[in-house]
């Protein structure tokens, strides 16, 4: 059973203060609880994406010394050609 997210309000997205931005600015974001979705609480969901296949890597995590959005590492498995 899903139900709006508390977080976005069912908004999808949130403003994220110039203090926790990257770029010092105020900017408007995915909803990091729900990744986007609007809804919370599916039990079947990855527990870290939420299902978007996407996590944002922090910058102090990235060789590019940037955020940036990758592979979710707990369900979106690179495809092995064989």
């Amino acid at each position: 059973m899903t139900q709006q997210c508390a977080t976005c309000k069912g908004r999808k997205t949130v403003i994220l203060p110039a203090d926790k931005s990257p770029l010092g600015i105020a900017a408007e974001v995915d909803c990091p609880e729900c990744q986007s979705t609007g809804e919370t609480g599916n039990p079947s969901a990855c527990q870290r994406c939420n299902d978007s296949k996407t996590v944002v890597m922090p910058a102090e995590e990235s060789q590019l010394g940037m955020a940036m959005e990758v592979d979710c590492p707990e369900c979106s498995e690179p495809v092995v050609l064989e």
